[in-house]
Order: C-alpha cells, then sequence, then structure tokens
C-alpha cells in the first residue's frame, strides 16, 4: 500500500487586545496545509483539531480508505 504524508504548519502567536488600563491577552494559530497553501486562522484548539479532522476525512472519501480507530475520539486540552 502507498504511504501518502502531508506536511502542515501550525504557527501559534500570543497577542495584546484592549486599552492601557484593560489589556487582555489571547492565543491566535494559523495552520497550512504546504502542498494546496489551504490555511485557517483559529483562537481555539478545537478549531485546529477541527481542520484537520476535515482535511483527512476528506482525503480519506477520495482514496477509499478508513481512518484508524483510536477508541477515544473526545478532544485532548493542551494545559
Amino acid at each position: 500500500m502507498a504511504r501518502q504524508k502531508d506536511a502542515f504548519l501550525v504557527n501559534l502567536w500570543f497577542e495584546s487586545r484592549g486599552h492601557e488600563n484593560q489589556q487582555s491577552t489571547e492565543w491566535r494559530g494559523s495552520v497550512e496545509h504546504l502542498m494546496t497553501q489551504q490555511r485557517r486562522y483559529f483562537t481555539e484548539i478545537v478549531d485546529l483539531v477541527a481542520f484537520l479532522t476535515e482535511y483527512t476525512r476528506k482525503n480519506d472519501a477520495r482514496t477509499g480508505t478508513q481512518p484508524p480507530q483510536t477508541g477515544d475520539e473526545s478532544p485532548r486540552h493542551m494545559d
């Protein structure tokens, strides 16, 4: 069976928002599929996971393969 590889570039940065006396900060990010240059921006890790899940499911549909079953499909939080 031929092995297909995909490469993604994930960038994360910290962004300040608000005024001088009411500053808040939050993480921002982007993910890009390097071959197609398809890019998505996100503020929540679940959006990164959704992009990767959507991409791999579309690819599985095209090739007729089934994604591996891990037994636990719940998202994992990064702390």
